[in-house]
């Protein structure tokens, strides 16, 4: 008998989507695979409305977040948490021995842009960390808001999991000053699950360059390097 799912991810998955995934592999290492990759990623700007770089992983949401305060992080990440995905971002800084503190909003508040502008004036911080749509609790945070704050800062990243509201509630990477914004497919994509992105800035790779503890699997120096060559990851 089929359950059909009413939970926030995994969703159901069209059958025109299972079918396809019964087709035939192809080389990974063909133009086949350069062709399929690329326009992955050119829809996936058009989404994201933004002219940043897409990266892939083989991995869920969390993988990429990972990535992302590892790589970007050179001197202390500023984390912002409405819930249990807030929480989780700063779990992965202290896992990776990545200086970091969490900045937490009352149950089914927001964090405000007064907040992240409270934590910068500091000086400590080169990275914020925020989640935008909060799946454990309902709460979506204005990432525009923050993201003007943000700007005042030169050298401040922005890092937003978008997992569990991309290509369901619009996200405006490049205007809202985003520099990592990750999500994955088993959400609002209504795809299988072990699939995540994230689009990356120029400015987020300057950034890794400079960390000399990347890790190599979620490195994203090299996951950028290999897509500016041919998209063959």
């Amino acid at each position: 008998m089929y359950k059909q799912l009413f939970i926030p991810g995994p969703t159901d998955v069209a059958p025109e989507v299972l079918e396809k995934m019964a087709t035939p592999m192809i080389g990974h290492r063909t133009v086949e695979a350069t062709e399929l990759q690329r326009g992955i990623s050119e829809k996936l700007q058009k989404l994201m409305y933004t002219e940043n770089t897409i990266l892939l992983s083989t991995s869920s949401g969390t993988g990429l977040m990972e990535a992302a305060i590892r790589c970007c992080t050179r001197k202390r990440a500023a984390v912002f948490s409405v819930g249990a995905f807030g929480d989780r971002w700063y779990q992965l800084a202290e896992n990776n021995n990545v200086p970091a503190d969490v900045f937490k909003s009352e149950p089914g508040q927001p964090t405000t842009p007064e907040m992240v502008d409270d934590a910068l004036k500091t000086g400590q911080y080169d990275v914020v960390t925020v989640t935008h749509n909060e799946t454990s609790t309902g709460v979506m945070n204005d990432c525009a808001a923050i993201g003007d704050v943000i700007r005042k800062y030169d050298d401040v990243l922005f890092l937003v999991d978008t997992v569990s509201s991309l290509a369901g509630s619009k996200v405006e990477v490049d205007l809202w000053g985003i520099d990592v914004c990750i999500a994955s497919t088993q959400k609002c994509f209504a795809l299988p699950p072990g699939l995540s992105l994230c689009s990356v800035s120029e400015r987020a790779i300057e950034a890794a360059k400079q960390v000399k503890h990347r890790g190599y699997y979620l490195d994203l120096v090299r996951l950028y390097n290999r897509v500016k060559r041919d998209y063959q990851y």
